[in-house]
């Protein structure tokens, strides 16, 4: 039996995965590939035998697949099973190539009970085109299970399952440090968690084991930088550009994530001096996670508005010097650095 249609498609997919009944047709996309793989890699197990996978499981590479390719994989009876399973990986469902555009609609349209079938995004960004027939058509029977960034509670919960099924507790505000420190990708995070497992010794994972062990973000290091700056000191302030190069970091990434800061930093000051709050901060600046925004709030207050138009300008300034040909990056991101860092009663 089919699974029922339902409009969420990431919780129908784990429903149907729980119920053993499966749509015909899922469309598994998002930036959340540690979760898009695991519930990939459970389609595998739940809807094919083991024993008849050489038969019943079918991968295809979007790029050179041919209209004859995937309606050979569709149209052929699965080996002494019910089900098969076809996965295509980065097929651009909503802009196909020649020879498809025609005959997507008429091949996608009635697809048999035996079949599962997977469009993956892996690479490609796979959203799908909500102003496309196809969209239009699919939408009534396949299931669209987008895998996006999770929410900081979320990951928070996950992150705590994760530390007690290796035998540790974390408690709620270091797993949202850890997130801060270590970003939000949950293949990244798992292994970090690991690393900090690893150091406590006392059944807890403290903030000094992540510390001590886990490996910051750009954004994170970043953070760090500008506070330093702002505090004077700017010999740790260069140190940390020069150890974010030794790690084969690009300059002008470095440099455009700390514009990126300042303009948040920037956006902070202002939501403060008209008493706008912590969501609509996030809103502003793109952000999921409460403690990011709260960090930055905590830290426009230690500079002046003044001090952040300058800064601003500096990074402007720098970034069309970093993008010239003739210039030492380091030195340029060193210079921008050191101005930032000179005070404004110093200044002529």
């Amino acid at each position: 039996m089919p699974a029922e249609k339902n409009k969420n498609g990431k919780a129908q997919l784990i429903r149907d995965l729980k119920n053993g009944t499966f749509a015909p047709l899922y469309i598994i996309y998002g930036e959340e590939s540690y979760l898009k793989e695991y519930y990939l890699k459970q389609l595998r197990e739940k809807v094919v035998d083991p024993a008849f996978a050489d038969f019943n499981l079918v991968e295809l590479e979007g790029k050179g697949l041919t209209i004859e390719q995937l309606s050979e994989a569709i149209d052929s009876y699965p080996a002494m099973s019910e089900k098969k399973l076809v996965v295509v990986t980065d097929f651009d469902l909503f802009k196909p190539p020649a020879g498809f555009a025609d005959q997507l609609p008429t091949l996608l349209s009635d697809l048999p009970d035996y079949l599962c079938l997977v469009f993956y995004y892996d690479i490609l960004d796979g959203k799908p085109d909500k102003r496309t027939k196809l969209y239009k058509q699919l939408d009534k029977s396949a299931c669209f299970a987008d895998f996006s960034r999770m929410e900081e509670r979320e990951l928070v919960a996950w992150i705590e399952r994760r530390a007690k099924a290796l035998g540790r507790f974390i408690a709620p505000d270091d797993a949202t440090y850890l997130i801060f420190l270590c970003g939000n990708d949950m293949t990244n995070l798992a292994g970090e968690i690991d690393k900090a497992v690893s150091h406590s010794t006392t059944g807890e994972i403290k903030r000094y084991n992540i510390d001590a062990v886990c490996s910051p973000v750009l954004d994170a290091v970043v953070f760090d930088l500008t506070d330093a700056i702002t505090a004077g000191k700017f010999a740790h302030a260069v140190g940390l550009v020069g150890e974010l190069i030794m790690q084969k970091n690009n300059e002008v990434m470095i440099f455009t994530t700390i514009t990126r800061h300042i303009q948040r930093l920037y956006a902070a000051k202002l939501c403060a001096e008209a008493h706008v709050g912590e969501k609509q901060l996030m809103e502003m600046i793109g952000s999921k996670s409460p403690y990011y925004a709260r960090q930055l709030q905590n830290a426009a207050r230690r500079v002046s508005l003044a001090w952040l138009r300058r800064a601003a300008s500096l990074c402007g300034e720098t970034d069309a010097a970093l993008k010239g040909s003739a210039v030492d990056r380091q030195k340029q991101i060193e210079l921008a650095l050191l101005a930032m860092a000179v005070p404004e009663e110093g200044r002529k």
